[in-house]
């Protein structure tokens, strides 16, 4: 059978892509070697969101007594905790399939191999497509370290389709996925220690929102070490023992389960039958237009290099690919991707941070609104947090944004498009937030950071 385009990988990227091509009208399969959905929705995004939810809940209602309620004594059971997750994940898988037969998109399961530029080996069988999109996502990358391979070592795709059960879960790396798990784990009573080789957590986000965040996280139990070097994993009778230096100093910690969250990799190995083509650190190199070193091939998403590895980085790519080869221009703007931790208080980020503005050579200004006397953040009882604002001095224009504070992962957008359209902090002004919202803490932002350009 012959195909326009055939995309290799139902995640996020695949599926928005063959959204698109339906509408322009182009003869598409999409393959999936597992399943639909991809690691978001099966073995990433959907179930972590999902027990956050459920961690979030338990939390607030051992703090009943604060909102006037009585007799709430919550206990958690791990296998409704799986069954929920089942249920959220099938059910969109589900609302997935079906509008693939709505939108007449092929939809093949089973293992893709690139013969050429024309041609894609899908269960033996040969198919012949006038275009291909590589979106075939990320894999756990696991550092070279002595003893990972010991068992009781897992991926964050272990940990994400079982939910194992432990008295103490050591998780080395203190990223987004590292973070976001040994949230979860704190709430379910398990003693947590993090090891993050960076000097914060979250090592790529502003470094005040790294420091809030282990003060929450140290309140909470978890213990956590910086500047710490996994060396070495060892077996021991009560589970597994993790060898480390911090700082200098060298240390040990023990648990039942070690999470090994250190990045993920690009899942390309055997997709080409014949040659690969041009690959940077291991991810494909693609140019303006989406294409890879090998006319006719595409790629996007957490396959290919120079782009965050994020669900909805993924979707755009995936849409504004399908636009050009269509020739029509990209509609996606990809300069300001929010980045979202789903933490308690959450997070989110867009643009620069104010180092990063620091390094680009502006003369940055800041502005905060802080969320303590925030109504809304006062009536939940959330914890501490802040919006801030990074802009350039000489145009006033908003140059990032970063925020810590209860459904920042929403408002984040308001600071996007803020970003996208080159607004001033006066212009921002103009607009009339809600009260009370947690909004608000934008718009007091917006005023400390207008006073100090005045």
């Amino acid at each position: 059978m012959n195909y326009d385009l055939m995309i290799i990988g139902a995640g996020p990227g695949g599926y928005h892509a063959a959204y698109t091509a339906a509408e322009y009208g182009m003869k598409t399969a999409l393959i999936e070697e597992r399943e639909a959905g991809g690691t978001c929705l099966n073995r990433g995004c959907i179930p972590t969101k999902t027990w956050i939810h459920t961690a979030d809940l338990l939390r607030e209602m051992r703090h009943a007594e604060l909102f006037g309620l009585e007799n709430m004594n919550p206990s958690v059971s791990r296998e409704g905790m799986l069954k929920r997750k089942e249920d959220v994940v099938s059910s969109l898988r589900k609302g997935l399939e079906d509008s693939f037969r709505a939108k007449k998109i092929d939809y093949i399961n089973g293992k893709a191999t690139v013969i050429d530029v024309s041609h894609v080996r899908v269960n033996g069988e040969i198919y012949e497509t006038g275009k291909i999109l590589i979106a075939s996502g990320s894999l756990p990358a696991l550092p070279p370290i002595e003893g990972i391979d010991n068992e009781g070592v897992i991926t964050s795709d272990d940990i994400l389709e079982k939910l194992p059960e432990t008295d103490r879960l050591i998780v080395i790396g203190g990223g987004v996925i590292g973070s976001e798990i040994a949230g979860i784990y704190a709430e379910l009573g398990t003693k947590v220690v993090i090891l993050e080789a960076m000097d914060q957590l979250l090592p790529n986000m502003d470094s005040e929102i790294a420091r809030n965040l282990a003060l929450i996280y140290k309140k909470r139990g978890i213990e956590i070490h910086t500047s710490a070097f996994v060396k070495k994993i060892e077996k021991e009778a009560a589970g597994l023992s993790v060898s480390y230096s911090e700082k200098g100093k060298d240390g040990s910690v023990s648990g039942g389960l070690v999470l090994v969250c250190t990045g993920r990799k690009a899942n390309i190995r055997d997709l080409f039958e014949k040659d690969m083509p041009e690959t940077e650190r291991g991810r494909l190199r693609i140019d303006e237009n989406y294409m890879t070193s090998a006319d006719g091939i595409y790629a996007i998403g957490d396959a290919v290099s120079g782009y965050p590895q994020l669900a909805h980085t993924a979707s755009a790519m995936g849409e504004n690919a399908v636009r050009v080869m269509n020739g029509k221009p990209a509609l996606r703007n990809l300069a300001y991707i929010p980045a979202c931790v789903y933490t308690s208080p959450e997070i989110a980020s867009a643009g620069l941070s104010e180092k990063e503005a620091k390094e680009k050579g502006y003369e940055v200004v800041t502005g905060k609104g802080l969320m303590h006397a925030n109504a809304r953040t006062k009536i939940a009882e959330g914890e501490r947090g802040f919006v801030k604002l990074v802009a350039d001095k000489n145009t006033g224009k908003l140059l990032g944004a970063s925020l810590m504070c209860e459904r920042a992962t929403d408002m984040i957008m308001e600071l996007v498009y803020a970003m996208i359209d080159e607004k001033t902090p006066e212009q921002l002004l103009e607009a009339v937030h809600p009260h009370p919202s947690f909004a608000e803490g934008i718009e007091t932002a917006y005023r400390t950071l207008n006073e100090k350009l005045h």
